[in-house]
């Protein structure tokens, strides 16, 4: 038998992390946080109360006694989120940096079980539109306006978890362009520029396929057994990057065909999209414990000296985890880069609008902004 006194010194340490109690399945503690704006700042106390809530997590002997170590890893498995929060101060630091304290509760409960803090999980990330669009074949129909499982996924997405939808009028038309459903079924990279055409910030896109069960059907004294397959994948309109993917199976029988194929994929639909949810739910997580990609274009970079300025001085700016170079053309002068940041993209914005680059050679400025898309120009001296 495990002695307990060994690990009461970790216990200990954990349950004086910050002002943390437990009570029932929620914690409440205090978080404070930094930014170039109030959000951002908000933001970053919410992480540090989530933190600093950990202690009141079981976790194993190895991720209590290497904590330190690998503490980003366990704060991005925690099941903690902020269900409420209040603030208890909030000013601004002598270098003009936003300020902000909090008193915060936290559930234990999966997050997307929990709508209280799933909704302040969407706000953390400034709401990001979501845009769906499935080619449904349902018992051998295949015309567009077959949108039975967007329909399903839509109704998901709004009630109860209150997504920001791009008009389903616009999911419709892109459904009526083959060569644009094409694109979606095969380039990840340029679907998300589908979406990002049209608004969105994620796409979730896929296939609905509906097929009558000619054996089962036959002892069904008239009745009709279909069957349906839902396959959907999200991605992330900024970069193309995929988010997850999920599949499920439904059957239903009905005396009309296309009803119990309707009824079908509306069943397997629904199933698809509560696994999506998940993964979603767990990037979103992982962009505000680890910081989020913001895909980034520089124009007037013009030698290779110059570049390796913007890139050392784009790794200076607060926050900023890591800067990953994709492309660079001298001849156009345009360097593309993903920037990791902790924040939102208006305070990476606010930070880097006027950065003056670490050789003094000259300052960064921002021209554009698009969703988690950045452009930005370099003024030289």
């Amino acid at each position: 038998m495990i002695k307990l006194c060994r690990f009461l010194p970790y216990l200990v340490l954990f349950g004086l992390m910050g002002y943390c109690c437990a009570q029932d399945d929620n914690i409440t503690t205090e978080g404070r946080g930094l930014g170039a704006s109030a959000d951002e700042a908000l933001l970053a106390a919410k992480r540090d109360a989530v933190e600093k809530g950990i202690g009141t997590v079981l976790l194993s002997q190895t991720e209590i006694e290497n904590f330190q170590v690998k503490k980003d890893q366990i704060i991005t498995k925690t099941v903690g989120a902020v269900k409420s929060f209040e603030k208890i101060n909030e000013g601004k630091t002598s270098d003009g940096l936003f300020e902000v304290a909090i008193k915060a509760v936290l559930s234990k409960t999966a997050i997307h079980q929990d709508l209280a803090a799933f909704h302040i999980l969407i706000e953390s990330m400034n709401k990001p539109r979501t845009m769906v669009v499935i080619d449904e074949n349902n018992v051998g129909s295949d015309e567009p306006a077959n949108q039975t499982a967007e329909n399903t996924l839509i109704q998901f997405l709004k009630d109860p978890y209150q997504f920001d939808l791009v008009d389903p009028k616009t999911a419709q038309a892109v459904r009526a362009s083959d060569q644009k459903m094409a694109t979606l079924a095969g380039d990840n990279v340029a679907a998300a520029a589908i979406g990002l055409q049209n608004g969105a910030e994620v796409l979730i896109t896929g296939s609905a396929i509906s097929r009558e069960a000619k054996n089962m059907s036959q002892n069904l004294g008239g009745m009709v057994s279909v069957q349906a397959d839902v396959t959907l994948k999200a991605l992330n309109c900024a970069t193309g990057a995929i988010i997850g993917s999920s599949q499920a199976h439904g059957a239903k029988v009905h005396i009309n065909p296309n009803t119990a194929g309707n009824l079908a994929i509306a069943q397997a639909s629904q199933k698809a999209i509560e696994k999506l949810l998940d993964a979603i739910i767990k990037d979103w997580q992982n962009q505000q414990n680890n910081g989020a990609v913001i895909s980034i274009s520089i124009t007037g970079v013009s030698s290779f000296r110059l570049k390796a300025d913007v890139l050392l001085s784009l790794q200076g700016v607060l926050n900023v985890c890591a800067v990953r170079e994709r492309n660079w053309d001298m001849q156009s002068k345009m360097l593309v880069v993903d920037v990791q940041y902790k924040g939102n993209v208006n305070g990476f914005c606010t930070k880097i609008d006027g950065y003056k680059m670490k050789s003094g050679a000259g300052s960064i400025s921002v021209s554009g902004v698009n969703g988690q898309k950045v452009s930005l120009a370099v003024r030289a001296m």
